[in-house]
């Protein structure tokens, strides 16, 4: 609601103005009066009322005198002038001021609510112009630290940035909150909600984490946000914070959330290092994919990692290899991925150089002893990169028991696919059940194939995300049943997999340019 005072001599005037609008009804609350210049001042200084209404010829000081001054110590505030003498150098005067409202008396009641609405409109406008340009500057802010803190780059500015955003960097933490959608129906339901609801979801992950010190959110990124937390940094309220948030997903947002949050830091040189620390540990925490929170000092603990001599583990696989004895190959992999899940997340890239090596190892022994078909052809192809994909332990199990599974297998030669058997199997699955909510859990159980492995060949080989992939598989079949039959649009949506008739058409639009209805026009 705005605010507004009343300035004039006459009692009898002020009473009349206080009564004669609802000014309630308009959003405005009178804060005070005053019946001379000097006491309409010190009355701007205590209360900073929007609207001032204010007669000219008063004693001490008159109307003129007051805003002028009044204009030094209120800028922002909008001026009516009330006055019985219809003089134009006073109009004038006025106006040289800064004052456009001029009203004469006696007041007639439609001109002041006329008036006040204009004032009110422009007050509008310039208290949204005002909140954007904060809006905007809070939004630059924000992207030179993210900037700082993800490259190192330009920390001078990063202080100014920090400065400006009120954030004490003497105790802070990194926090990040990733999305996990594991099915069909979880990638569109949660692009449906983060694309209409953004700015609510962000809004109210900025008030959970206010209860627990002073935050900056940053814009949601690879799934995930990343959030600088200043203030109490004990494990027990940052813990707290981490859950309460996946909470807040779980209860109003319906997503689900794992959280991680880094080490304590106390400088602003330190931001670079504690968000790689941070992007280790949220990389780990997929790796394990059992803990909802992980966090340094809560449930990980830093440790120098080179105690453990991975060299011995090496020199054992070599010489079950040598043996050709895969069960005991298949136990020492294991007994490493067992201890990765309790390394320090910074030495996770230690196990990945481990597993890579034995895969590597493993695909020579096949390829000297031609056990690599055709069928297998990928194995070949596959770089560090792709191993180092695999975001789980135990993905990393399943995919490397595959590989040793083929020393003992003897498959005779087949003719080259046009994908990998791997991905022929996955893309007739699709097809035979696109009109259903599918999940990578169950595509990948079904093929026998870690999901992060699987994703990472279907979009090699195909040039399509699986998810994307059987939306199109989807949409041409729902573009035959507008062929070739009568139902609805709506019944179509269902047929084909989609629960949601609302997001079927849209999507059906962008992807054609046309809506069902007209494309079954154009078409049949």
């Amino acid at each position: 609601m705005l605010s507004a005072i009343i300035v004039d001599d006459e009692v009898l005037s002020i009473k009349m103005m206080e009564n004669i609008l609802d000014w309630d009804s308009l959003g405005i609350r009178i804060v005070g009066t005053a019946q001379n210049g000097l006491e309409a001042l010190n009355l701007c200084h205590q209360e900073d009322p929007n609207i001032i209404i204010t007669d000219i010829k008063m004693p001490n000081l008159n109307g003129l005198e007051f805003i002028k001054k009044a204009r030094v110590t209120n800028p922002g505030a909008e001026f009516i002038l009330i006055s019985a003498y219809a003089d134009f150098d006073y109009v004038k005067r006025a106006i040289e001021l800064g004052c456009s409202n001029y009203i004469l008396k006696p007041v007639d009641e439609f001109e002041l609510e006329q008036t006040l609405k204009k004032i009110i409109a422009k007050i509008s406008d310039k208290m949204i112009l005002e909140k954007n340009a904060v809006k905007n500057r809070v939004a630059h802010d924000k992207q030179v630290i993210y900037r700082y803190m993800s490259t190192g780059v330009n920390p001078l500015a990063a202080g100014k940035s920090t400065s400006s955003l009120n954030l004490n960097l003497s105790s802070y933490t990194l926090f990040s909150f990733n999305l996990t959608e594991q099915s069909m129906n979880d990638y569109i339901e949660n692009g449906l909600q983060l694309d209409a609801q953004m700015a609510f979801i962000m809004e109210r992950m900025s008030a959970v984490m206010e209860e627990f010190g002073h935050c900056v959110l940053f814009d949601y990124k690879d799934y995930a946000w990343t959030a600088i937390l200043s203030g109490d940094c004990s494990k027990e309220s940052l813990s707290a914070c981490a859950s309460k948030m996946i909470d807040l997903f779980a209860e109003e947002i319906h997503m689900k959330i794992h959280v991680c949050f880094s080490p304590r830091g106390s400088r602003l040189d330190e931001l670079p290092h504690l968000y790689r620390r941070l992007a280790q540990l949220s990389r780990f925490s997929s790796y394990i994919g059992d803990e909802e929170v992980l966090g340094y000092g809560y449930n990980m603990i830093e440790t120098t990692f080179q105690q453990v001599d991975l060299l011995a583990y090496t020199k054992r696989l070599a010489e079950a290899l040598n043996l050709n004895d895969a069960e005991e190959a298949a136990r020492i992999i294991e007994e490493v991925l067992l201890l990765s899940c309790k390394s320090d997340p910074a030495s996770l890239h230690l196990f990945i150089d481990f597993n890579y090596n034995a895969f590597c190892a493993i695909r020579e022994k096949l390829i000297k002893e031609n056990r690599l078909t055709d069928e297998y052809h990928e194995i070949r192809l596959l770089s560090y990169r792709d191993i180092s994909d695999i975001s789980t332990a135990d993905e990393m199990s399943r995919f490397m028991n595959r590989i040793l599974q083929l020393l003992s297998s003897n498959r005779s030669q087949t003719a080259k696919p046009r994908y990998s058997a791997l991905v022929e199997v996955g893309i007739r699955y699709l097809g035979e059940n696109y009109d259903r909510n599918l999940s990578l859990e169950e595509i990948c159980t079904e093929l026998s194939v870690s999901k992060n492995y699987f994703s990472y060949l279907f979009k090699r080989e195909t040039g399509w995300n699986l998810w994307a992939y059987l939306t199109e598989i989807r949409l041409n079949k729902s573009k035959e049943l507008l062929r070739t039959t009568d139902c609805k649009s709506y019944e179509i949506a269902y047929m084909v997999g989609y629960d949601n008739p609302s997001y079927f058409s849209k999507l059906f639009k962008k992807n054609t340019g046309m809506t069902p209805n007209e494309y079954r026009a154009e078409n049949q």
